[in-house]
């Protein structure tokens, strides 16, 4: 099966990967409810963040890389790359239902992985924005996920 779009700007860089499914998915406010927005606005805007420990910081670091580039509402998904890294890609909400349309458990079940090529623009190390979907493939291989010990959520 063999899937593209995307849109914005001009092609860059082509990333190749595999959906990766992981505990928490932070980082988009995509289809989520207007309490848990207004809660992480709050903290954001509240959080003295000079005075805050490092992985405070360098969450605040991406919540403004995300919300200066327009990410914030847009869906994300979570790409394995070649060099065993994860990485984040934010899509189109057309995009993005291209790819929520598989379920880990089934994969993991059928020994399938979703491999996905997308012409990409990097927005910061480890973000990157979809500029064109190229493709979203079934293959035969193992899907990964982040936590095996708890429950992992397929995307919505």
């Amino acid at each position: 099966m063999t899937i593209s779009s995307c849109n914005r700007q001009t092609e860059n860089e082509l990333l190749v990967g595999d959906l990766y499914f992981g505990l928490f998915r932070i980082g988009s406010y995509y289809n989520q409810p207007d309490s848990v927005i207004r809660f992480y606005e709050t903290y954001f805007d509240t959080t003295n963040f000079e005075a805050a420990d490092k992985n405070e910081r360098e969450l605040f670091r991406m919540y403004q890389t995300i919300k200066d580039n327009d990410l914030l509402y847009k869906p994300s998904v979570d790409i394995l790359i070649e060099n065993d890294s994860v990485v984040r890609l934010y899509l189109e909400p057309v995009d993005y239902d291209k790819i929520k349309i598989h379920k880990r458990q089934q994969l993991q079940d059928n020994n399938k992985k979703v491999r996905i090529e997308s012409y990409i623009q990097s927005i910061n190390n480890g973000l990157y924005y979809c500029i064109r979907l190229k493709s979203v493939n079934i293959v035969d291989g193992e899907t990964l996920q982040r936590q095996r010990k708890f429950k992992i959520e397929d995307y919505n």
